[in-house]
């Protein structure tokens, strides 16, 4: 029996240059419907060799859809169960980015990551939302020296402080986040940083 097909399964968007400090800009890249779920494998590219972030939701019924955030280098997929999907991009490069997808039926085991960046205020910890299909985080910045005064506090449901860290005590990958409901970073006034999650999709 065939797979009930996307309305909608490739396409391709030409992203202007992003500028640094800026927020990123999302562009509709694809919408897809079909007249029933099926496991779906999303891959999203960049031509160009560029960075972008790519937002993605979709719904497998009647329910309620889901929704990820995931920071590309070049290229990643992720597999789905789906009846539609609605695939958003955001150029992370320099330079103008053409960032394309292509959704076949099928199932793949996928890992990705979600990215924030910024500068440090030493005056106010930076608080980060948990992106969903979160695991891990992380911190790097821009002088590994600077590891040591960065920190790192992780909050359970009811605000209690589960972890408390610095940036040169971190395991590897990073810290399981188990039932966080929040991340709290410090870093120096001035120092560039991003914060990585590991996602399980």
């Amino acid at each position: 029996m065939a797979l009930p097909r996307l309305s909608r399964r490739s396409h391709q968007e030409k992203l202007a240059p992003y500028i640094d400090g800026a927020e990123p800009t999302l562009v509709d890249l694809l919408r897809g419907e079909a007249c029933g779920g099926a496991w779906r494998i999303v891959e999203a590219y960049s031509a160009s060799g560029g960075p972008f972030e790519l937002h993605a939701a979709w719904s497998g019924g009647d329910g309620m859809g889901q929704e990820a955030k995931i920071t590309v280098p070049r290229a990643t997929r992720l597999a789905i169960y789906a009846s539609s999907i609605s695939l958003r991009v955001a150029n992370l490069s320099g330079s103008e980015n053409r960032v394309g997808c292509n959704v076949a039926d099928g199932y793949c085991v996928s890992a990705n990551q979600y990215e924030v960046r910024g500068l440090g205020d030493q005056n106010l910890p930076g608080t980060l939302s948990i992106p969903p299909f979160a695991t891990h985080f992380r911190v790097d910045c821009s002088d590994d020296t600077q590891l040591p005064a960065l920190g790192i506090k992780v909050y359970d449901g009811v605000g209690n402080v589960i972890v408390d860290l610095l940036g040169d005590q971190q395991p590897s990958p990073g810290v399981p986040l188990g039932a966080a409901s929040k991340v709290e970073v410090a870093v120096p006034t001035g120092l560039r940083f991003r914060g990585v999650f590991l996602l399980s999709i």
